[in-house]
């Protein structure tokens, strides 16, 4: 027998909005330290001030519409504004030292030399803000990393090019962990983000990516090819680096991705090995053959061979991630400016939208060439 909230979608809607009307526990602790956090610089959204009541309680508005209706995706993450700048930025609640390194990494990726590497696609740590109380709940997370404010990258691809740029920046930036050797452990497509700033005339809001953080209307991509943006890895709790010489192995089944092939086979890994498969496979599973979330995307049919190797069922056949760069440079060379030019829709779009869209497509394709922007997007050549 269904329950009579699974029955009723009205009573699990008025249920949906009565459990938003206040904060969860996670939340609570950021209400408990909004004063803590004005006064180290950062500005918490109106839900987490101390005396918030839910904008919608007592009048005809629809909460679903407001923006203090929408609560963090993550127990550790929120959203702020850096007081001084107005700059929009992440803080995490980061974990023990006891639990993971992802201080001491984080460290690695932001201090010199890491931090001028022009591979380094790793999102920095701005600055560490230490708690001199026990917080609850969860007492042992006593250390707010603030990092940048970042967004999901799988939105807007319009050009050929503009995903060859994408593969290029993160194939660079596997390249530039592996060399620190240090292995992330952790590729999948949530912990590859990209920088709002070049791409949405607003920050978005977070989580609601699909309205403007101010809530005064909609967040819509732009063009990447007129508006380059960078590509960052996140998420650095299951990194480990290694002793040069070392023993590289590990037990399997840590990560996202659980369709590695070592870990099905229940034997020990190559770490760096399962990363290059790991990426290779947000590449195959987002734009080649698609998952249940995103079709596969028209005119990438030339990744096909590469991603074959990086997703290879033996890892000792798996490329290096310094051969991914080299083999992925070469292949770079061999696309036309017509083919970087081509567009990139899904392969399950209706004909009719594609009759009207694809004309438009390449007048505005024309109107990029005569203005001189190249094919494949550089965020470092960029403003």
């Amino acid at each position: 027998m269904s329950s009579p909230t699974q029955s009723d979608p009205e009573l699990a809607s008025r249920e949906l909005y009565a459990a938003n009307a206040r904060l969860g526990k996670n939340e609570e602790f950021w209400r408990d330290h909004y004063e803590w956090l004005k006064e180290k610089g950062y500005q918490l959204r109106p839900r987490y001030h101390p005396g918030w009541t839910a904008s919608w309680k007592g009048t005809n508005k629809s909460a679903i519409l407001q923006e203090d209706f929408h609560s963090p995706l993550h127990p550790f993450l929120l959203d702020a504004v850096r007081i001084r700048d107005g700059k929009v930025v992440m803080l995490r609640r980061a974990d023990p030292p006891s639990i993971s390194d992802e201080l001491e990494i984080g460290r690695i990726f932001s201090s010199e030399p890491a931090s001028s590497d022009p591979r380094n696609h790793c999102a920095p740590v701005y600055e560490t803000l230490h708690l001199d109380h026990d917080p609850t709940p969860l007492p042992d997370r006593k250390l707010i990393v603030v990092m940048p404010f970042l967004v999901r990258w799988h939105v807007g691809f319009q050009t050929v090019g503009e995903v060859v740029d994408f593969c290029g920046q993160l194939f660079e930036g596997l390249q530039f962990i592996h060399s620190l050797n240090i292995a992330h452990n952790d590729v999948k497509a949530q912990n590859i983000m990209m920088d709002w700033s070049p791409v949405y005339a607003h920050p978005p809001h977070y989580p609601s990516e699909e309205r403007r953080r101010d809530w005064k209307g909609s967040a819509s991509p732009r063009s990447r090819t007129r508006h380059p943006t960078k590509y960052y890895f996140i998420d650095y709790n299951l990194c480990k680096q290694f002793e040069p010489g070392s023993d590289i192995t590990q037990l399997p089944g840590y990560g996202g991705d659980q369709t590695v092939p070592e870990f099905l086979r229940d034997e020990m890994c190559n770490p760096f090995a399962v990363d290059v498969y790991c990426l290779g496979n947000v590449i195959r599973n987002k734009l080649l053959v698609g998952d249940k979330w995103d079709p596969p995307k028209n005119n990438l049919d030339f990744l096909n061979t590469l991603i074959s190797e990086l997703t290879h069922d033996d890892p000792e056949k798996r490329p290096t991630m310094d051969q991914v760069v080299s083999s992925f440079s070469e292949l770079r060379k061999t696309l036309s400016w017509w083919q970087l030019r081509q567009r990139v829709s899904d392969k399950n779009e209706h004909p009719i939208f594609r009759a009207v869209l694809t004309p438009t497509h390449y007048i505005r394709q024309m109107s990029y060439i005569v203005r001189q922007m190249p094919a494949i997007p550089d965020y470092r050549q960029s403003g």
